[in-house]
């Protein structure tokens, strides 16, 4: 994981904390299959902010969070105690509700912390549930916000009417969306027993949350199969299994995929044969899918676009190319996802592709190949989102994929993070000249923001450009020349004039020939080029600054000084800090969030100033009879009385040494004028230049050093 990415979405969502900003973290924690212990420190900074300002928006977050592999953390387990009292209705925000959500319970591990919440979400009254510990069935009733316990009301004559503790519902419970007529047919024995692939078929098409097989069996035994004996059931669950047992009885008992009714069933159906690793579809399988799709209505397509996706990416990854070919062939005007012009598609339409798993992504790209050509595979990677390009250009020829990013000029933000991020797997020079200056400024600006799952490619490229060292000297070495470069930056519509001095002061550090070129004079017009064009986004123009060597390497030196050892520290005192529990009362916390307040608000002082000012060697000064940076100056004032200065650059000043900067005001007096000339200083007080001289060699020696 990039924990630059993840600093700056932390610092985001802290300063915005809206659904956008949690929803680009929530995609960052899901890209990988566990959030390594190495973002720990950023994550405690998240859940300290979050605990400061709670909002709704934050809350939920951290239960969706809460449901992935994050590092173990004891103030998230704070977070999410206030987030349960802030998202649950009054009357539900009890001690006795909370204990039932295991929230307080230090020893109940996070993730199931949150399914219990998501239970909770769902314990409406008429849902079905089935209580494992006691094998009832029952409908929910009414929770009982002062004991803790939920009424279960019997239905099908089974049981009576009782309570059962609220904590043993979230943990255990079954719940199903069923109609009465489902609901009779899985309980009731007075009509018809459904077969047990009839019994899966609803539980798993009902059911609000995933439910094993073993339990389905439970279930069976406790509901329409109860009156059987063991060696009955056990025939019954396995009558249409030919004999088998086991894990492979259970999945011969179960319809092929094949012969699914509907998208839905065949897509389940579908992932369930993956997990046995499944051989290729024989060709009366593949007849059967043929028949399906070609008798699917291209409204229904339409609508289950997703799902019909998904269906295609499963049978593609089983199927050789000749047999998909024929397969798809029927598809390949109904599937929303495959647009005649992918340029001109709507993020609607293309967003069927971010929102599938990374597995299934795999398959729908062997599909569209197959289906269309290379070309047209091609022209998808110029507009799909970046979790999509890692299925779909590993299957395209570099020199055409660079072809046509080059040619029709539609270098997205998520083309080309694919490009940076793979430049090393691919080692395709051309390909890799696609990631230059140019094309990044025109794929970040934009006018609006896209979707989510366009976003996270868009943040990760500003972030590269403006943090990133390596990517910075890339995007300048792939220019012909620093002119070049800073041509194209004015155009950069999405940089603030802040942004933009941050940027070239950063990459002027790693690169002489952009410091010098800079300090020649192309500084202003580039970090103000946004306000000279009238943009809605301006800074009052600023004139360079000069100073002596010694003053600027002072800035440099505490500069550098705050990167390397002030923020760290600052960073692990805001650790320990954090430590000592409640924020309310612990003034280290407090001490250590100032301290961080300042040193981000220092470095962003020095950042600027160092890229508006120029160091200036004294010992080039020519000094003649006018008052000039680098000479000393003899004022004669009209009491008689005479005092003699050292005109010195902006950051030199100090009145004990008489350095007198010229940009102080009694500096901005003198500056300019020459000798024999009179003027009124500070204090209304008149006065005579009488003499001007050279710095002496010594003090000369030491500002140049």
């Amino acid at each position: 994981m990039d924990m630059v990415v993840l600093d700056n979405l932390v610092l985001a969502a802290l300063d915005a904390p809206v659904k956008a900003n949690f929803d680009a973290l929530y995609a960052l924690f899901t890209k990988e299959e566990a959030v390594p212990e190495t973002a720990a420190e950023a994550l405690d900074t998240l859940w300290g902010g979050i605990l400061e300002k709670l909002t709704p928006e934050a809350a939920v977050f951290c239960f969706r969070a809460a449901e992935l592999p994050l590092p173990e953390s004891e103030l998230f387990r704070k977070v999410l105690v206030n987030s349960a009292t802030t998202l649950l209705p009054r009357y539900l925000s009890r001690p006795s509700i909370m204990k039932a959500i295991g929230v307080r319970d230090e020893k109940l591990p996070i993730s199931q912390i949150a399914m219990r919440w998501n239970k909770l979400q769902m314990l409406k009254s008429g849902t079905v549930a089935f209580l494992p510990g006691t094998k009832r069935w029952g409908v929910i009733g009414t929770i009982d916000n002062i004991s803790g316990t939920v009424i279960v009301n019997a239905f099908s004559n089974i049981g009576v009417n009782s309570s059962s503790p609220l904590d043993i519902v979230l943990k255990e419970a079954v719940l199903l969306n069923l109609s009465s007529a489902e609901r009779d047919k899985l309980v009731s024995t007075t009509g018809a027993v459904p077969t047990s692939t009839g019994f899966r078929t609803i539980v798993n098409r009902r059911a609000i949350f995933p439910v094993s097989d073993d339990m389905i069996a439970e279930m069976a035994k406790a509901g329409c199969a109860r009156n059987m004996t063991p060696a009955a059931f056990a025939q019954y669950w396995q009558a249409e299994e030919s004999g088998q047992t086991g894990t492979a009885a259970a999945a011969s008992n179960s319809r092929r995929s094949c012969n699914g009714r509907s998208l839905e069933e065949m897509n389940k159906l579908l992932l369930e044969e993956a997990k046995n690793n499944p051989p290729r579809f024989t060709d009366e399988e593949c007849e059967l899918f043929l028949k399906f799709f070609t008798q699917l209505k291209p409204e229904t397509a339409k609508r289950n676009a997703q799902l019909l996706a998904s269906v295609i990416s499963g049978v593609a990854l089983r199927t050789n190319a000749e047999k998909l070919t024929q397969l798809v062939a029927p598809l390949r005007e109904k599937a929303l996802f495959w647009p005649a012009k992918p340029a001109a598609a709507s993020y609607d339409v293309l967003g069927i592709w971010g929102a599938l798993p990374a597995k299934n992504l795999e398959g729908l790209a062997n599909a569209t190949i197959v289906a269309f050509d290379e070309d047209y595979l091609t022209e998808c990677a110029m507009v799909l989102p970046l979790k999509a390009l890692n299925s779909v250009c590993v299957l395209l020829d570099a020199d055409q994929l660079f072809y046509t990013a080059s040619h029709e000029e539609r270098c997205s933000s998520d083309l080309l993070m694919w490009i940076w991020k793979n430049r090393k797997k691919h080692k395709h020079a051309e390909l890799l000249s696609l990631v230059n200056i140019e094309n990044v400024c025109r794929a970040l600006n934009i006018i609006e923001e896209p979707p989510q799952v366009w976003n996270v490619a868009l943040r990760e490229l500003r972030t590269s450009l403006m943090d990133k060292s390596d990517f910075q000297q890339h995007l300048l070495n792939s220019c012909s020349s620093v002119e070049e470069f800073s041509i194209v930056l004015q155009g950069a519509t999405f940089l603030g004039p802040r942004d933009r001095q941050s940027l070239l002061a950063k990459m002027a550090r790693d690169s002489e020939e952009l410091r010098a070129y800079l300090e020649g004079g192309a500084a202003r017009k580039l970090i103000n080029a946004n306000a000279e064009k009238g943009d809605s986004i301006s800074a009052p123009k600023e004139t360079a600054e000069f100073t002596s060597v010694l003053s600027r390497q002072r800035m440099q030196d505490e500069l550098d000084d705050l990167i390397n050892v002030q923020i760290p520290e600052n960073r692990e005192a805001l650790k320990t800090a954090r430590a000592h529990g409640d924020f309310r009362e612990n003034s280290e916390f407090d001490a250590a969030k100032e301290r961080r307040n300042y040193l981000r608000r220092r470095r962003e002082e020095l950042e600027h100033d160092l890229s508006v000012i120029q160091a200036m060697m004294m010992k080039d000064v020519v000094v003649e009879n006018t008052a000039v940076i680098g000479s000393v100056v003899e004022l004669e004032f009209s009491d008689n009385t005479k005092e003699s200065y050292f005109l010195l650059g902006a950051r030199d000043g100090d009145p004990d040494k008489k350095y007198l900067s010229y940009r102080s005001r009694l500096g901005t007096a003198i500056l300019g004028h020459s000798v024999g000339d009179s003027f009124e200083v500070p204090g209304n007080r008149q006065c005579k230049l009488t003499a001007v001289k050279a710095l002496p060699a010594e003090l000369i020696a030491e500002l140049d050093a």
